[in-house]
């Protein structure tokens, strides 16, 4: 079973992690089932972040108040509105402006400098995500994670201590299917790809329709035995990427997408909303235990890569065809100049 894993242990400030590319991008704070009634804090690119929800949505301010220092986040919500500090009762509107400092008299003035920095939230396929910058794009429209229909649910989150990038990587490659989740996903004995092409648009690397054949079936198919699966990846930020797996003789498909918070250079945490359109009397459970299976094997061998930053020189390791989509997100990113990688 999933379980929650707190963003920060410490009340230490982690060091920051400064990319130009990376501060302008959404990144998944939280589930939308973690964050109820109470603030959240969460660490983004090495800011603290407080998250928290009234009935005008979510929102995010940097985690510390202005006066003493004190974490936002270990506070409370009041009036279905305010942010308030659990040190001296300063109260924060949704904009960062401190609205009540009860220790100063109703009619004194409340100094301009005593607000918080606002951040920008959005709640968008059971995430909440925030960028601490301007954001570079808007987050896409994905109906499968965003359909009650397609029984979407979110998996994680993950804990990786790796590089983010890493991460998208695994996510992109076919090869290690056979082995990592040998008996899960697939089998030494069919590791042969087939030949496929990789596509390359403004905002978005993908690949065409890739036959896997797995031998052992899924939860919920039809088959008694394994199938061939046709899937198609794609990765739509530098941190993001989604997949579908669809059963070539019963059109039967899950959908995953892989979404990556960097905590620092060399820690993570993955989230991952998964639908279906197929096995709707299977408990959601049941998916999300196979995740978790699937994702604790890409954890153990993304975290014995070395260099842990994503190298974008395509001649620091040998590529192979097979690497034709991992070879086309180095090339995506190092374009973007992206400074979390091996130059």
């Amino acid at each position: 079973m999933s379980m929650t894993i707190p963003n920060t242990s410490n009340y230490a400030d982690p060091a920051p992690l400064k990319d130009g590319v990376l501060e302008h991008e959404w990144h998944p704070a939280c589930s939308a089932a973690e964050l109820q009634q109470k603030p959240l804090s969460v660490i983004v690119l090495g800011e603290r972040v407080a998250v928290y929800r009234t009935s005008r949505g979510v929102h995010a301010l940097r985690d510390l108040c202005v006066h003493r220092g004190a974490m936002l986040s270990k506070g409370w919500v009041e009036n279905d509105r305010d942010l308030v500090c659990p040190y001296h009762g300063w109260k924060y509107d949704a904009d960062g402006k401190c609205v009540c400092i009860p220790a100063q008299g109703k009619d004194d003035r409340i100094p301009p400098r005593a607000r918080a920095v606002k951040y920008q939230a959005r709640e968008k396929y059971g995430i909440v995500w925030v960028c601490i910058g301007e954001p570079a794009a808007e987050l896409p429209d994905f109906a499968e994670f965003e359909t009650a229909e397609y029984r979407p649910l979110v998996c994680g989150p993950y804990r990786v201590n790796a590089a983010g990038t890493r991460v998208i990587e695994n996510f992109t490659d076919f090869a290690h299917l056979m082995y990592v989740h040998g008996g899960l996903l697939g089998h030494p004995d069919y590791a042969e790809l087939p030949d496929f092409e990789v596509y390359r648009e403004e905002g978005r690397v993908y690949t065409g329709d890739v036959p896997i054949f797995q031998p052992v079936a899924h939860s919920g198919s039809e088959h008694a035995e394994g199938t061939t699966y046709v899937y198609v990846k794609e990765v739509f930020r530098p941190l993001a990427a989604r997949l579908s797996k669809r059963d070539a003789a019963t059109g039967q498909t899950l959908w995953i997408m892989l979404t990556v918070l960097p905590v620092s250079e060399k820690e993570c945490l993955v989230y991952m909303p998964v639908s279906r359109n197929y096995a709707f009397d299977v408990d959601d459970q049941s998916f999300i235990d196979f995740q978790d299976t699937v994702f604790e094997q890409d954890k153990w061998i993304i975290e014995t890569q070395k260099p842990e930053l994503l190298p974008l020189d395509l001649q620091a390791e040998l590529n192979h065809k097979a690497d034709k989509l991992s070879v086309a997100y180095r090339k995506w990113i190092a374009g973007m100049g992206m400074r979390t990688c091996m130059a």
